[in-house]
């Protein structure tokens, strides 16, 4: 089998889980940051798409949401995974709902959100501005899931 891990990152967190699945998939894995210009994707020589996107103001990147419904009839018919990076997965739900096609959501055989971490030193003015406000300065207990992570793989390989 081959899978390919398509992700957006805005400050590294999506692309360290993009390779932690990597590492931790037994097939062959191709990994593409979509917002790399130079990759060309052809999703028909793959088997398996896993899509990962940070969230961002409740919105994964365009590149992704673009890549998404660009691509969703061939979508539709592989073994797709998403995974999200956020520090608020209470709204899972509703970020899923309005960033991904309905019809992606229904095939999916994985979704999780592996939580999130802030990364301060990366982070533009605004953005740590905004982090600092709404986790009240309690931004170091943002971490990334391995529980989340070993789900996914576990519905995935299903």
């Amino acid at each position: 089998m081959n899978t390919i891990i398509i992700y957006s990152s805005k400050y590294g967190c999506t692309a360290d889980c993009a390779n932690i699945l990597k590492s931790r998939l037994s097939n062959n894995v191709t990994i593409v940051d979509i917002k790399d210009k130079n990759s060309k994707i052809e999703l028909s020589k793959f088997d398996t798409i896993i899509i990962g996107s940070s969230i961002y103001v409740g919105s994964v990147s365009k590149e992704i949401r673009t890549f998404c419904n660009d691509n969703i009839e061939l979508l539709n018919q592989k073994k797709v995974g998403i995974f999200l990076c956020c520090a608020f997965s209470e709204q899972t739900d509703k970020y899923l709902s309005s960033n991904f096609p309905s019809s992606l959501l229904k095939s999916a055989k994985s979704i999780s959100v592996f939580g999130g971490e802030a990364r301060l030193e990366k982070m533009k003015f605004f953005d740590k501005l905004i982090m600092k406000s709404v986790t009240k300065n309690d931004y170091n207990s943002l971490k990334i899931s391995q529980d989340n992570i070993d789900n996914f793989l576990k519905n995935f390989n299903d």
